[in-house]
């Protein structure tokens, strides 16, 4: 979710705060918390605060920390498309941007997927193909990498038998909003194509959008933003953007408008391979810090052990990547540089002996 604008904030302070005033000297807002209520203090020392500059809210009687967006989720007990619809009433440039957003929004071509794609969700057809080598190679592909039971698994998964371009390969449909399906791209299975076919292939006729931006929900505070999509399939509001630079965010025009528009509202943490094994996730991260953007570092206990979510998920036997470990873990401006700085110096002295 993006930053709400601070006079929208200001008046929900106000209507949700309890006691609430204004610190001229600091510029800062009080109200005694509407969550843990205070105690004997309630209305006296005004412990919870708003600081515009930060645009964070916190308490210093409970603890609560967070964004705004939040706060007024939990002390009004409000859904997150109803905030916002609230927020385009009162605010009416954040009601112009969006009309300007749908005006620009442009056409997009739905695809269809490579010939005599198998749809790997339904029982007749695998039935059908049990005996088939490419099949079996695809579920158990799947099964191992535990594809199929990961918490932010696509609808469906297909295998393609025939298609000339990506005969004998898993397809991952990359759907929109609406549950269409804009692009797809394809992976090796077989031993014998690894070695002669790129590892991964797109659809060359379409342009890339956004993987599972059709499963984001609103009841979520922040879009998770992997590189490639088998890593998105283990945390909740998960996207993929399927490749960046080095020089940092690299969207098509039409996961650009995706950004601008669906995922307009949230808070966006990127999360690439992990920075202690793979030098071309380091330099990525580091680009991206400096283009302002917030970034999962990984700590060093999982950075040196696993490349990437999917392996963790395959060595401690998880569905789901929490939350809570991406946040702890999640840095941005000087702070995430510094954390690289120290991931660098482990590179070069492991690359020195």
């Amino acid at each position: 979710m993006i930053s709400l604008p601070e006079d929208f904030v200001i008046l929900k302070f106000f209507e949700l705060g309890l006691y609430p005033k204004y610190n001229k000297f600091n510029n800062v807002y009080q109200c005694s918390c509407p969550i843990c209520r205070e105690g004997k203090s309630l209305g006296k020392k005004r412990r919870c605060f708003y600081i515009p500059k930060n645009e964070n809210i916190f308490c210093h009687n409970c603890g609560w920390s967070g964004k705004p967006l939040r706060w007024i989720k939990e002390v009004s007990n409000t859904s997150h498309e109803d905030i916002i619809k609230e927020l385009k009433e009162y605010v009416p440039s954040v009601q112009d941007i969006t009309e300007k957003d749908e005006k620009a929004k442009p056409t997009f071509k739905i695809e269809t997927l490579p010939k005599d794609s198998i749809n790997l969700s339904d029982k007749f057809q695998l039935d059908y193909y049990d005996s088939n080598n490419v099949v079996r190679a695809v579920r158990h592909l799947i099964t191992e990498r535990r594809l199929d039971t990961a918490v932010n698994k696509p609808d469906a998964l297909y295998v393609s038998l025939t298609d000339m371009i990506h005969k004998n390969r898993l397809v991952i449909p990359f759907l929109n909003e609406h549950n269409d399906i804009e692009f797809y791209q394809t992976r090796t299975v077989l031993n014998k194509d690894k070695k002669t076919r790129p590892k991964y292939l797109g659809k060359v006729t379409a342009e890339k959008t956004l993987f599972n931006i059709n499963l984001v929900s609103g009841d979520h505070d922040c879009v998770y933003i992997f590189e490639g999509p088998i890593n998105a399939f283990f945390t909740k509001n998960s996207v993929a953007v399927a490749g960046i630079t080095e020089r940092g965010k690299s969207f098509t025009q039409r996961q650009q408008e995706q950004l601008n528009t669906t995922l307009k509202w949230y808070d966006k943490t990127w999360i690439l391979d992990s920075q202690w094994v793979d030098q071309a996730a380091l330099v990525k991260s580091e680009v991206l810090l400096k283009q302002g953007e917030r970034v999962f570092i990984w700590p060093e206990k999982f950075g040196k052990r696993f490349k990437d979510f999917n392996d963790i998920a395959i060595a401690c036997k998880v569905d789901e990547i929490k939350p809570e470990f991406i946040q702890k873990n999640t840095f941005d401006g000087i702070e995430g540089i510094v954390r690289l700085s120290e991931i660098k110096k482990y590179r070069n002295q492991t690359y020195l002996n």
